[in-house]
């Protein structure tokens, strides 16, 4: 329906997306809400439809507008006067209405400069109201071309903001650009575009867009590179054209500075196109390893081993005291190991030694969770490697650019741990931020998931054979009484476990998806909370896959039903989010500001990171922003814009819950795709949990993942731009 008024107060506005909720006077006064750059005082057609908020009644949303400009001598004056024009307050509104009458609007559209005649307008006073008027008719003018082509108004604000007044411009010549260039849009979206457009099926504009989806995709599923002829018959297959109609255009992706074709040779077999980003984090890392190491040869005392061994009570295996003695002699050394297998003892007693000679030791993770773990575990500050190395603003979701920082760490010794979730782009710059003599000590587990972005780094760092690795690999006794311990080195060995339910590692068999759902919730509301003592907050639930009954939507949306009945809520993008709730941050996002109010200090910031989680604290149905509160005392407030970048979180991916640890962990046990049932995957889900885990579904499942020990292969060439730097 459509409604026609004036806009008598603006309530709420967000200069990010354009959200805007407003006072409109029409027929009948009414609140609005909807996307669009609207100013009080002027008069709007909108078209929409009336919602019901339980809490304000009737209101309409409008879903596209159009200003009217007025034409009477008390809407021109309550127009200028509004404060759409800088410095032009009532009087002076009249006094150019006085000058101008009828003609004013045409005067202010076309012709400004005649404004210099009106007293009380003098030469700068007129650069500025110019300047302001120019802003607003291009805004106003990019808009209006931008909601033509079906671009919402929250995306043509960023559209704007990046490009400014040239947007159409430069959409009309080439809207592949915007998958490029603006966060949100991807290349199906530039695709309708450029169709709505017509004129670019078919141009090497779109099969070029096309090449570089198909290399942004690879980046997302881990890959640095792909080899030639696969990214053809990616593209081809996508595009459905042929390979020869392809290749052509491959030149232009070859002088695009964002990528590189590494053309085979002898140590090269094949073709390789990379983001060129990642290629020189590649070349960097190797070079800077063989640095690092060029330092080692430093004539240290071990005796301090048995004096802080002994200040810490701790009796040291075999293998425990090799990694120590490493450290102190090496200056790169990797430590893996799995679950009960000592690396904490192990790191108390590296970092104690370090202290007893007067070096200073940083200690570091790749998420907020891991840290937490780390600084409980060591009694030492632990902090994420993004805000150790001041990791403030970059370009990482666009995924052809890595992270830019400039910082120098300060600090002798640098220890990192779950190495495994660290990408190629953050290795990059934890190396630009060493200085040559500084340690590194890198600590994981190389049986887990590899990180979610591009590169494999941990497992081509072991493989390179470049540097020394403690591998640990006897479990300890008080770990060993664990079941959840026993059964993951079972697994990861290739044996199925018993099905002997213990204290801490059950199965419930369960013949159907629907009824396994079920079981899973009450699992989390009653059985597990009523038994152990433990509250649902404190219960994950992990699943392989995202779609399907058992897979994380599904289940995210029985939990969120059977725990949270909070009426505090705002729908984004199809997701009733609820005060209360359990979320997940789903993308870096470093312009998110946070505040930390912690018993030890007061702190603000940016940055939230892929990954994180929190809980929603506060929902502002005015404001249409939500706070979110992350690991107990990181608060951020998101606005309408940004909350897209939320999910619910009561149940997550597997992958997702890397360098996380919960109390307890539930699994579905259904089938999915084969390559989402592999053993490192089941393996990660059950290294996740402290104190109990629990596999619902069919048993024969978990034979069928231990069984798949296919680890999907990801391209890079890390591994060989290390060996090719030490001189292997």
């Amino acid at each position: 329906m459509e409604i026609r008024g004036i806009v008598e107060k603006i309530v709420y506005a967000s200069a990010d997306t354009g959200y805007v909720v407003a006072r409109f006077s029409s027929d009948d006064d009414i609140t609005i809400t909807g996307n669009g750059l609207l100013r009080e005082g002027m008069e709007y057609e909108l078209t929409g439809e009336l919602t019901f908020h339980k809490r304000y009644g009737e209101q309409f949303h409008f879903s596209a507008f159009e200003e009217i400009l007025p034409t009477s001598k008390k809407g021109i004056i309550a127009y200028l006067s509004s404060g759409a024009i800088p410095y032009v307050k009532e009087r002076l509104a009249k006094r150019i209405y006085d000058a101008f009458g009828d003609e004013t609007l045409e005067i202010l559209e076309h012709h400004p400069e005649r404004l210099i005649a009106v007293e009380g307008i003098g030469s700068a006073k007129l650069s500025k109201i110019m300047a302001k008027l120019e802003e607003d008719k291009g805004l106003r003018t990019c808009m209006v071309e931008l909601i033509q082509l079906g671009i919402t108004p929250a995306l043509g604000m960023k559209i704007y903001r990046e490009y400014g007044q040239d947007a159409g411009r430069i959409i009309r010549e080439n809207p592949y650009r915007l998958a490029e260039d603006i966060r949100g849009i991807g290349f199906q979206k530039a695709d309708a575009i450029a169709r709505e457009l017509g004129g670019f099926y078919g141009t090497p504009l779109r099969t070029l867009a096309a090449v570089k989806y198909c290399m942004a995709m690879a980046a997302m599923e881990g890959h640095s590179f792909l080899p030639l002829d696969e990214l053809l018959a990616k593209a081809a297959s996508f595009l459905s054209m042929s390979e020869d109609s392809i290749r052509p255009h491959l030149l232009n992706l070859s002088l695009d500075e964002r990528f590189y074709i590494e053309r085979a040779s002898s140590t090269c077999a094949q073709d390789r196109c990379y983001f060129a980003p990642y290629l020189r984090a590649e070349n960097y890392i190797a070079g800077k390893l063989r640095d690092l190491v060029a330092k080692d040869g430093e004539a240290v005392d071990e005796s301090g081993i048995d004096t802080v061994s002994a200040r810490l009570n701790i009796e040291l295996a075999a293998k425990q005291r090799d990694a120590v003695v490493h450290a102190l002699h090496d200056n790169v050394l990797i430590i893996t190991g799995g679950p009960g297998t000592g690396k904490t003892t192990t790191l108390k007693v590296i970092i104690e030694l370090f202290e007893l000679m007067d070096k200073s030791v940083a200690l570091a993770a790749p998420t907020g969770r891991a840290a937490k773990r780390m600084q409980e575990a060591t009694g030492r500050l632990a902090q994420t490697l993004h805000r150790l190395l001041e990791i403030g603003v970059s370009n990482s979701e666009q995924v052809h650019y890595g992270y830019e920082q400039d910082t120098e760490l300060e600090a002798d010794v640098l220890i990192i741990d779950e190495v495994s979730m660290v990408d190629l782009p953050l290795m990059d710059t934890v190396m630009h931020s060493l200085k040559v003599g500084t340690k590194l000590i890198l600590v994981g587990d190389k049986d887990q998931l590899p990180s979610v972005g591009a590169g494999n780094v941990l497992r081509d760092l072991i493989e390179s054979e470049c540097m020394p690795v403690v591998n640990l690999d006897e479990v300890f006794r008080q770990a060993g009484a664990s079941h959840i311990i026993k059964n993951a080195h079972l697994i990861n060995g290739g044996v199925v476990p018993p099905v002997d339910n213990s204290a801490d590692f059950f199965t419930i068999a369960s013949p159907s998806e629907r009824e396994t759902r079920q079981t899973i919730v009450d699992l989390v509301t009653r059985r597990i909370p009523d038994y152990y003592n433990i509250e649902s907050k404190n219960i994950q639930v992990l699943a392989p896959m995202k779609k399907g009954i058992c897979g994380v939507n599904s289940l995210n949306a029985a939990l969120q039903e059977a725990i949270n009945h909070s009426q505090s809520h705002l729908t984004v993008g199809g997701v009733d989010f609820k005060k209360g709730d359990r979320v997940m941050q789903t993308r870096n996002n470093y312009q998110l500001e946070y505040r930390m109010d912690s018993e030890f200090y007061t702190e603000t910031g940016q940055g939230v990171f892929n990954g994180d989680i929190g809980v929603i604290t506060d929902i502002d149905d005015d404001d249409k922003t939500m706070e979110v509160t992350f690991d107990d005392y990181k608060k951020v407030t998101y606005d309408y814009g940004d909350m897209e970048e939320l999910t619910l979180a009561y149940a997550c991916t597997i992958h997702k819950s890397q360098g996380s640890e919960f109390d307890v962990v539930i699994m579905p046990l259904h089938f999915a795709p084969p390559m989402l049932l592999t053993r490192n995957l089941l393996y990660t889900a059950i290294t996740r949990a402290k104190k109990l885990v629990v596999l619902v579904g069919n048993y024969k499942y978990v034979a069928q993942m231990i069984g798949n020990n296919t680890i999907a292969r990801r391209y890079s060439t890390l591994k060989e731009k290390v060996q090719a730097a030490y001189g292997h």
